[in-house]
C-alpha cells in the first residue's frame, strides 16, 4: 500500500477528479476506506474503471436511481455518483459496512450517493430503474480473514443467488442490469445481455443486461467483488 500522505482536502479533490472523466487509480481512491478495509480491496472491491463504464451505461437511458445490490463499502456507488450525477444508492446487510459508506460519501462531498441497511432479498427494489450486481453472495467463499466485516452472515450462495435473480425476473421492461464477476446464478429469462466485456482486474466480464427482452442469456458466476 502506498502510504504517502495526502493533502487536507483531497477526497474533495478526487470527487472533482472522477466528475471531469479523469479516473483515478484504485489504491488512491480506495484510501477512503480504512486501513482494515484496503488489504482486502483487490478481492472484493469493483476497479474504478469498472465502475465508470458500468454506471455510464446503466444512466444511458435516463435512469435517475441506480441501485447496488449488496454494495459492501460503497465504491461502486460513489464512483457512479461522482461520474453521473444519477442517485446511486447501496443495498448492504451489515451496519459497519453502510457506516464505512456513509462515511465516504461524506469526505467526498456526494450528495447523491447514499446507503441503506437492507437485506436484497427483501428491500423494496422497484424505485430504481438500474441495478449493479457484483457476485453478491460469495464473499464466504473467502477465508475468514479476506472478509470485508467479521458479522458476515450464514449463507447458501445458490439458494441466495436464486431467490435474487427472481427478484430481478419481476422487475419491469427496460430495466437495466449491469453485473461484474458473475450473479451466482444464472440471469431470468426474460433478460437480454446487449454487451460482455473483459475489463478490470484479471479480465473478468462485465455484461450489461436489458428487461423484456426476446433471447434469453445466460451469465456464468464469477469471483467475489464490490
Amino acid at each position: 500500500m502506498d502510504r504517502r500522505r495526502e493533502q487536507p482536502g483531497w477526497e474533495v479533490a478526487l470527487a472533482g477528479q472522477l466528475a471531469a472523466g479523469r479516473l483515478p487509480g484504485d489504491a488512491r481512491f480506495d484510501r477512503l476506506f480504512g486501513e482494515r478495509l484496503v488489504p482486502l480491496s483487490a478481492l472484493h472491491f469493483t476497479p474504478v474503471a469498472v465502475a465508470a463504464r458500468a454506471a455510464a451505461w446503466l444512466v444511458g437511458d435516463g435512469a435517475t436511481e441506480v441501485a447496488d445490490l449488496g454494495a459492501g463499502a460503497g465504491k461502486f456507488c460513489l464512483v457512479g455518483a461522482a461520474v453521473t450525477g444519477a442517485v446511486f444508492t447501496g443495498l448492504e446487510l451489515r451496519p459497519g459496512l453502510v457506516e464505512v459508506a456513509r462515511a465516504a460519501a461524506r469526505r467526498l462531498g456526494l450528495a447523491n450517493a447514499r446507503f441503506v441497511q437492507a437485506d436484497v432479498l427483501s428491500a423494496p427494489l422497484r424505485r430504481y430503474q438500474a441495478f449493479y450486481v457484483c457476485n453478491p453472495f460469495a464473499e464466504g467463499e473467502a477465508e475468514p480473514d479476506e472478509w470485508l466485516d467479521p458479522a458476515l452472515p450464514a449463507t447458501d450462495k445458490a439458494t441466495c443467488a436464486a431467490a435474487l435473480a427472481a427478484r430481478l425476473a419481476a422487475l419491469p421492461p427496460g430495466t437495466r442490469v449491469a453485473v461484474h464477476c458473475g450473479l451466482g446464478a444464472p440471469m431470468p429469462a426474460g433478460f437480454e445481455r446487449v454487451r460482455s466485456e473483459p475489463i478490470g482486474r484479471r479480465g473478468a466480464l462485465l455484461e450489461c443486461w436489458v428487461q423484456g427482452a426476446a433471447t434469453p442469456a445466460r451469465s456464468a458466476p464469477g469471483r467475489p467483488r464490490r
